[in-house]
């Protein structure tokens, strides 16, 4: 990238060079010859002039392109012709006080300018100055070469404040390179380390914003034409009135989304595919520029960038946002992977439930927290009655679509942190933190009703069998709790099915 920049600067900053170098001889010509050196003058000085000035040609015109961009090469160049310059103000021999105060007033001027405007207005004035000084001295005369010492004070300031400006230029850009190198190896980082998608969208708006310079990043996440999560970065936008999702067709990022390709504006509040969206008035930004990207053929998550200014996009940002976008869409596409290979890990296949060792795991874990925190924790066994018969009468597809009937009717009944999973077969188990008796007896009771009123024209009328058990106040271990919830079904199912049973209510043994 460091290479990028500065071939295309070089070939400009040689030119201009020597166009300056060119206008600064032309001006000590003209000095020294409406002002010419006695006769006493060093020889001395005059080859010094004439030797450097050579020098300095000849180094513009032969040096490599890159030693150009050299710090250390500027320093020299300054240099070299701060002394050309002192000494033919010294062969004029009318270089009083005041001609060499004015010089070095513009040397300091030229090394603190800013910009190029700066730098301008700042020789006009100190040229300026300088005609006012010499006049109020008295000894103005058109003759002496006064007026031409105007201009050429002008060339000077011109000269080294051009130099001084392309070096700051170059090392603007240069610090931002580097810098940016350091957070594109974060980002690489951050990519390839991601296992967890979530975290992983938490993080790449602040690393793209940081990457790009920009004044926010959003990272949009879109499910079936809604936006559902936005993550956003960097100065806040407006918060909207309502937070729910947002049909993408209404907005400003459904062109982005549709093209599937980098999307940009520099005017986002005038543009009328922007800003005639409902969420426009939520964006206090001109500068826009978004892709969408893809995982298994589908819109997924869209990123955006925006700036407060309204100048164009260049080229090295879109070429850098592109290549961001590029890593980002296989930084997600494998973060996904992991996530949907860790989901089949723990998933049962044909219900969507947690299979048998997912369950079990989560048993263990949520087993010791309640036994830690002395809270109580139920189990649900749930078994479909005559199920080998229903699929040996109306075949296996059937009965894998009560199957998937009865998971539905589980994920419908659990809260967020309940766990519903398979076990095999016909056998389905449900985990219920923070659960008493009475509150796992009314959730058994709930499924035998949900199943016995199923309205399903598609499916055969079925039930099922439940039993119960609760840690702390009946079951003491987690083997207990898993063989009380086991007797307690096979007591509902020899009681005539569809039925629930919790393992207090069974009748001990006589």
């Amino acid at each position: 990238m460091v290479t990028m920049s500065m071939r295309a600067i070089s070939p400009e900053k040689r030119k201009h060079l020597l166009w300056l170098q060119w206008l600064l001889i032309l001006g000590i010509a003209y000095l020294l010859s409406f002002n010419p050196p006695v006769k006493q003058a060093s020889t001395v000085a005059i080859l010094v002039l004439v030797t450097l000035t050579i020098i300095l040609i000849a180094g513009l015109f032969i040096l490599p392109l890159k030693y150009l961009s050299d710090s250390r090469i500027i320093i020299v160049l300054v240099s070299l012709n701060i002394v050309i310059v002192s000494v033919a103000i010294y062969l004029t021999n009318k270089g009083n006080s005041d001609f060499y105060l004015f010089f070095f007033i513009i040397l300091m001027m030229a090394a603190a300018a800013q910009n190029l405007k700066a730098f301008v207005i700042g020789a006009m004035v100190t040229s300026g100055l300088y005609v006012l000084v010499v006049y109020r001295t008295g000894v103005f005369t058109f003759t002496e070469g006064f007026l031409l010492r105007i201009p050429f004070l002008f060339i000077v300031g011109l000269f080294f404040g051009y130099l001084v400006y392309l070096q700051k230029r170059e090392t603007k850009e240069l610090e931002p390179v580097a810098e940016s190198t350091s957070d594109l190896f974060d980002f690489g980082k951050v990519l390839v380390e991601a296992n967890d998608l979530q975290v992983l969208q938490s993080k790449i708006p602040k690393l793209i914003n940081d990457i790009m310079r920009s004044d926010a990043c959003e990272l949009a996440i879109i499910e079936e034409g809604r936006i559902t999560e936005q993550i956003f970065e960097g100065l806040e936008r407006q918060e909207p009135q309502q937070s729910s999702s947002l049909d993408i067709s209404k907005s400003i990022h459904h062109e982005t989304y549709q093209s599937g390709d980098t999307f940009m504006t520099s005017n986002l509040s005038q543009d009328s595919q922007f800003a005639e969206k409902e969420d426009a008035h939520l964006y206090p930004y001109h500068s826009y520029m978004g892709k969408s990207l893809k995982s298994l053929g589908r819109p997924l998550t869209l990123v955006a960038v925006y700036r407060k200014d309204q100048e164009q996009w260049s080229k090295d940002d879109i070429n850098k946002f592109q290549f961001l976008m590029d890593q980002t869409e296989l930084g997600l596409q494998h973060a996904q992977a992991i996530k949907e290979l860790e989901t089949q890990a723990r998933t049962d296949e044909l219900t969507g439930l947690a299979n048998y060792a997912y369950f079990s795991e989560r048993m263990d874990q949520e087993f010791a927290r309640a036994r830690r925190h002395n809270i109580p924790l139920s189990l649900i066994v749930v078994d479909m009655d005559h199920f080998k018969k229903i699929n040996d009468e109306s075949g296996h597809a059937v009965g894998d679509e009560l199957l998937r009937y009865l998971a539905s009717v589980l994920l419908d009944t659990t809260r967020p942190m309940d766990l519903a999973g398979r076990c095999g077969g016909d056998e389905f188990v449900m985990l219920l933190p923070s659960t008493n008796i009475e509150g796992v007896g009314a959730l058994s009771k709930r499924l035998i009703e949900e199943i016995k009123n199923h309205d399903s024209n598609d499916l055969p009328n079925f039930s099922i069998s439940v039993g119960c058990s609760t840690f702390p106040e009946i079951s003491i271990t987690l083997a207990e709790l898993l063989a009380h919830a086991d007797e307690a079904l096979y007591f509902a199912k020899s009681k005539g099915r569809g039925s629930a049973f919790h393992y207090s209510n069974i009748p001990s043994p006589a």
